[in-house]
């Protein structure tokens, strides 16, 4: 999957729709102004959007997202073109990405989320929209893995080889907290419960460890630590009285 920054990520989404609605409903593509087939449909375009200088980013951003809300506005009520799933990609990035102004009636105005607020399971890439976005791990998947363990090299002769006996494929955005009660079900249901599972901090949460107890199965996992509040205040500091020279 390509990694797409958010300029691209509404270009792409415009760029797929106006494809499909040239495809598949011509007389209401024609029906556009010229405009979006110039910025969108053609190498010259492509290329400006490719060629985005940092200090011009917030104005490009603007722009592609009023185009992506005039064409989510113009063809709402029209069946035949939100039921393609190119439409249905514009509405998703507009809810996503951006706030509407609905008390200025058909006259909206959009404005552009700040990146902070942009949920990490936002659409990544038209391409791949089950894809999701973790600051430590990147856009795209991840890979929950469990595994055998043997300690000793006489244990693993006794047992025999070290095995993985669960995988399971995840958005990246997903908790790694809520990965461990799937794991020990899919392996209960074919009789590879294990009776210790040592895993990372965020398996080990209060209620994982609790739930994971119940069913025979105990968990050995690093404490988390807890979130430590930065903000520095006066209240922090204890003054003395009077200070002498």
């Amino acid at each position: 999957m390509r990694r797409l920054g958010r300029i691209g990520i509404f270009v792409r989404v415009i760029t797929r729709f106006l494809l499909n609605l040239r495809r598949h409903h011509r007389d209401l593509f024609e029906s556009l102004d010229i405009s979006y087939a110039r910025r969108y449909l053609t190498r010259e375009g492509q290329g400006a959007f490719s060629m985005v200088r940092p200090s011009e980013s917030d104005r490009t951003l603007e722009q592609v997202a009023s185009d992506l809300f005039d064409l989510v506005r113009r063809f709402a009520g029209c069946g035949n073109v939100t039921g393609m799933s190119s439409y249905k990609h514009l509405s998703r990035v507009l809810s996503e990405q951006c706030t509407v102004d609905s008390a200025r009636g058909d006259d909206g105005r959009v404005a552009v989320k700040p990146a902070k607020e942009i949920r990490s399971d936002s659409l990544q890439n038209p391409s791949d929209p089950e894809a999701g976005y973790s600051s430590h791990k990147g856009q795209g998947y991840q890979a929950q893995i469990m595994e055998t363990y043997c300690p000793s090299d006489g244990f693993r002769e006794e047992k025999g080889l070290q095995l993985i006996t669960y995988v399971a494929v995840e958005p990246a955005h997903k908790s790694d907290a809520g990965a461990l009660l799937p794991a020990l079900s899919s392996s209960t249901e074919r009789g590879l419960a294990p009776g210790e599972v040592l895993a990372d901090s965020p398996y080990g949460s209060d209620n994982n460890v609790v739930a994971a107890a119940e069913r025979g199965v105990a968990v050995v996992s690093p404490l988390q630590r807890p979130k430590m509040d930065k903000t520095v205040t006066l209240a922090d500091f204890s003054l003395p009285e009077r200070c002498d020279a």
